[in-house]
């Protein structure tokens, strides 16, 4: 899905205009509500397995792992929120608490989904939008807001041996745990399953990466860090290290 059509791009990738209300200007800006039409970018009868990632991810596996936790129609997977994610648990409270305005907020920086859902979640969205019948909030709310208010109940997470952030995964408060959690023996067989690691958070963008000196601090601005080396990123770190080169490169040359 794109704004406009774009040249030079490889003739694998089919390109489709971002469709209203979703093209309009107030859909992307803050909170970039114009990703709501990654839900359209499949047509239903399609009926297939749909798998979503921000530009600013790494794919250094299997993305197909991710595709099929997408059982049917009904399922609707995201990078979960902090602390009990999207289990049984935390849907329980919710279901306790009953308040409209706080719910689990996941991450859309990695989406799984069936093409065939049913309601299409972004056309939901146009539909309450076009009446004036979002609930309060949604009108200018982000877009991990959105799709976790209208997914309520439903959303499960992406297991973390298939996609995981970046600064949640490898940074740490406790400056040390960088460098113990990437020994631990059932960590590194986790990573190694991992397909997809996004760089979510301002402070650990691929530019940032780039520009690090390998065994510098790499900081998330939120009190998070570790080495920027194998010692902090075990076995993922070359692989990382030469992504994140090569992605800041071409984001640099789609600027230019």
């Amino acid at each position: 899905m794109t704004d406009r059509l774009r040249e030079g791009v490889d003739g694998r990738v089919l390109q489709k205009l971002i469709p209203a209300p979703f093209d309009a200007a107030e859909f992307q800006t803050f909170g970039y509500r114009a990703k709501l039409s990654v839900f359209l970018a499949v047509e239903p009868s399609a009926d297939t397995t749909c798998v979503y990632l921000d530009l600013d991810s790494i794919i250094i596996g299997d993305v197909g792992r991710i595709a099929a936790h997408v059982a049917g129609p009904d399922n609707l997977l995201m990078l979960p929120p902090a602390g009990l994610g999207f289990g049984s648990l935390r849907w329980f409270l919710d279901r306790v608490r009953r308040n409209p305005a706080r719910f689990p907020v996941g991450n859309s920086s990695v989406l799984a989904f069936h093409s065939a859902a049913d309601p299409n979640l972004a056309r939901l969205y146009a539909q309450h939008f076009a009446t004036g019948t979002l609930p309060p909030g949604l009108d200018s709310a982000i877009d991990d807001i959105v799709i976790s208010a209208f997914g309520r109940g439903q959303i499960r997470a992406i297991p973390t041996d298939c996609a995981v952030m970046l600064r949640r995964e490898f940074l740490s408060r406790i400056p040390v745990w960088p460098r113990i959690k990437s020994r631990l023996p059932w960590v590194r067989r986790r990573r190694e399953r991992l397909a997809v690691v996004t760089l979510n958070g301002v402070s650990v963008k691929a530019e940032t990466l780039a520009r690090l000196t390998p065994g510098a601090r790499l900081e998330d601005g939120r009190g998070r860090s570790a080495p920027w080396s194998e010692a902090g990123f075990g076995a993922l770190w070359p692989p990382l290290h030469a992504a994140s080169q090569r992605l800041a490169a071409t984001m640099t040359a789609k600027s230019d």
